[in-house]
């Protein structure tokens, strides 16, 4: 089984060990952040009376000063190699998660995050840029789209064991002690996970961005070309997809799905993006990034317009595999795209830049979603992404020569 896993890996023998390990870091600094900021902390401030919005505003600079230094931190990996870069990226995420706990107020708190959002800048852009160059070209899409989905489960660990862990221990009221106060086996287990994470990078002495065989660097107003051509897109289809992070649990309640129902959603659509994925990543790689990309939006924004008429109950759990269906396509598609057109020399710092076009995106998504749900109705955040996905498909449509 072990084997058949190796041999599926896009990147071939003597650098799979290297984008697993990568991939593997990346993964546990987002479980860390999603534990931290999502599962730990608002509980954790609530125990020491402090108010709730502080946890808020300190995810909001932390993602904001990680999407603002994604270009700057792909510089640095560019500029002095992966491994010490990612091996101080994780060192102060290390140093800041210990400290948050015993921030005395909300001002050092923030800072403490907005430092831990520039220690993991770097972070995204390097191994997106790593498990490209190092597969080859006709593998890439899939490679690319391979990340994005091991990192997913990560998230969600963060998310819900940290979560409960952190309920149960600020549950007990049989401890008044400090060490109980300030976060005691959850803060262990964070801490635990970010110093394995820190293990793995420092074990990255074998990886390289720069292959033996490296293409000749853009030229500067090709480049600028390519990510005209690539930013927009990157920031409307990830403002489609961020639309329904506030609004899909008070939509399932209205529909009559309520919480199984949406569970069901969740796993009817994620099931049919990971049995998927092999499939459409050979596609892609058969027939290029390009027309995957397109199948993938058309069919997200048509399962999100068909969600708008507010169907039978049934129906919404094929239209839900029907968007895992277009998301499968989009990862390798989108994800091929930018590998094909971005150059590798200086790769990580211009992934930078299209990540913080994909973070904007996202990060505006639910804010666009919750005002299209209050102004319009509940129907509207689906027809809005409905119309950004076509638009962004459009947007592919444009001849090639045009870059």
């Amino acid at each position: 089984m072990l084997r058949r896993v190796k041999a599926s890996l896009p990147w071939g023998p003597g650098r799979n060990g290297v984008v697993t390990r990568a991939i593997a870091a990346l993964g546990l600094c987002e479980l860390v952040r999603t534990g931290l900021y999502f599962g730990f902390l608002p509980q954790q401030l609530t125990s020491q009376g402090l108010p709730l919005t502080a946890a808020g505003l300190a995810w909001a600079l932390h993602a904001g000063t990680d999407t603002l230094l994604r270009s700057p931190g792909g510089h640095l990996v560019e500029r002095f190699g992966m491994r010490p870069v990612l091996a101080a990226s994780s060192l102060v995420s290390l140093l800041t998660v210990f400290a948050m706990p015993f921030a005395p107020n909300t001002a050092i708190l923030v800072v403490l995050a907005v430092l831990h959002g520039a220690a993991l800048s770097p972070v995204w852009p390097a191994v997106m840029t790593l498990s490209s160059v190092l597969a080859p070209e006709e593998t890439q899409p899939k490679a690319v789209s391979l990340v994005s989905v091991a990192v997913g489960p990560f998230t969600g660990i963060g998310f819900l064991a940290i979560g409960a862990l952190a309920g149960l221990h600020f549950a007990a009221t049989n401890s008044a002690s400090r060490l109980h106060d300030i976060g005691g086996w959850p803060l262990a287990v964070l801490l635990s996970v970010q110093g394995l994470a820190l293990l793995l990078v420092l074990s990255l002495n074998a990886a390289k961005l720069h292959p033996a065989s490296v293409r000749r660097q853009a030229a500067p107003s090709n480049l600028r070309r390519t990510l005209a051509f690539l930013l927009p897109a990157a920031l409307i289809q990830t403002l489609g997809l961020g639309l329904f992070g506030q609004v899909i649990k008070p939509f399932t309640s209205a529909v009559g799905l309520g919480q199984w129902g949406l569970v069901g959603l969740l796993v009817a659509g994620a099931g049919a993006t990971y049995s998927l994925l092999g499939v459409t990543g050979r596609l892609a790689t058969r027939y290029g990034p390009r027309p995957m990309l397109i199948l993938g939006l058309l069919l997200a924004a048509s399962g999100l317009a068909l969600m708008a008429t507010t169907p039978p109950i049934w129906l919404y759990f094929v239209l839900a595999a029907l968007l895992g269906v277009g998301y499968a396509c989009l990862l390798p598609g989108w994800g091929g795209l930018v590998a094909s057109l971005l150059p590798r020399e200086g790769r990580a710092a211009s992934w930078g830049v299209v990540m913080t076009a994909e973070n904007v995106g996202m990060a505006g998504g639910p804010l666009l979603g919750t005002l299209a749900w209050d102004r319009l109705g509940m129907t509207a955040p689906f027809l809005v992404g409905a119309a950004l996905f076509v638009l962004t498909a459009s947007v592919y449509l444009w001849p090639r020569r045009a870059l």
